[in-house]
Order: C-alpha cells, then structure tokens, then sequence
C-alpha cells in the first residue's frame, strides 16, 4: 500500500513558484523519500483556479509526514517562501488504490465522486474496463486515489486520468459512459459525482 499527501497552495509569483519545482522542490522531496512528486496547476476547476496542488507519493504515510516537516525545515525552502511567499489553500492524504498505463502527461483532469457501495471484488476488472477505454481513446494513463482525510472530500474516491490532449479524454469519456460493462458498476456502487477538475502539470 502507498499513500499520496497533496498540498494545494496559491503562489504569490506563479512563474516563480513554476521555476522551483523541478530546480528545488521535486529534487528534495525525491531525496526525502518520495516516490514521485507530481505539481499541477488548475486551469478549470471553478473557483480553485490557478491554485497548485502538490502531490507526493509515500510507502508510509508516517514517512511522508516527517519528510514534509523536514523539507519545510530545509534553509533553502524557507529561503524561498520569504522571498515568493505561498497561500495554503489545503492539505489531504490518500491511498493508491490503483494505477493503470503511463500516469503523467501535459494535462490531468481529476474526477471526484462518492461512493456508496464499494465492493472490492470487482474493482480491479473495473479499472481495467476503465483504462482500456480511456487509453485506447488516446489518454496515457489513469490513478485512483481513496481520500482518507481531507475535509470535506474524505472517503471521497478521485480518478486522475493523464493525458496530452484533452479532446482524447473528451472522446474517452464518452465511449466510457456509452459502456454498459462500467455504468452498470458505478450504478451498483452508487457512484455520485462530486467535482471535475483540469491541470497543467509542471
């Protein structure tokens, strides 16, 4: 099991804050443990836009909390928000449940929902179902995070599709709500739609 803690944050410099992400922030994070280290930057996502989200994946969620209080305790960090100071916005914490293809690309559209009825038995032919669609409609790959505390959105589920072009993943959505085979288990699982965001990534 792994876990991701995401930070979404609003930068007082954007182009600044972009500059540090694979100059400082990804590298020492990497260093700490991470095992990846995604930035995003929402531009379509109502009243969040323009705010980062920061993801870092962990083994251990003991260990990726320690990381995040010494990377914030590193010189150079705290060099670097006193001089582009960031705005917190928010900070949650989940479990990978799966990942299916290549998940990276230029943009991510995150879809977040509720669910009811999660029967585990047939989630993995379920993402299978899912990512054969999407990514034979050209999308690069999916994840699917269970958040277990953040806010509002806690045992909220979030399906994060990666993708280069967005009319690929408009295309793919369609095809997958036109497949009995997986709207018959969002039906059984009492899927309910909570948000749809797109990012950039950086």
């Amino acid at each position: 099991m792994s876990y991701v803690i995401a930070t979404q944050l609003i930068p007082s410099d954007p182009a600044a804050f972009r500059a540090s992400i694979p100059e400082m922030i990804r590298p020492k994070l990497e260093a700490l443990g991470a095992q990846y280290v995604v930035a995003q930057e929402s531009i379509a996502a109502g009243p969040q836009m323009g705010v980062f989200t920061m993801g870092s994946r962990w083994s251990s969620i003991d260990r990726g909390f320690t990381a995040l209080d010494e990377f914030y305790a590193d010189p150079e960090v705290i060099a670097t928000l006193a001089a582009t100071p960031v705005q917190p916005v928010g900070r949650m914490a989940g479990v990978v449940e799966a990942e299916r293809g290549n998940p990276s690309g230029t943009y991510t559209v995150a879809f977040s929902s509720s669910v009811d009825n999660f029967d585990r038995s047939q989630s993995e032919d379920f993402y299978d179902t899912v990512s054969s669609i999407m990514i034979g409609a050209g999308v690069n790959g999916m994840r699917m995070i269970r958040w277990v505390a953040a806010g509002e959105l806690t045992g909220s589920w979030a399906a994060l599709f990666y993708t280069d072009s967005l009319d690929a993943y408009m295309a793919g959505i369609g095809e997958l709500y036109a497949e009995p085979k997986a709207t018959s288990v969002m039906a059984q699982w009492g899927m309910r739609p909570l948000s749809r965001t797109i990012s950039i990534g950086h």
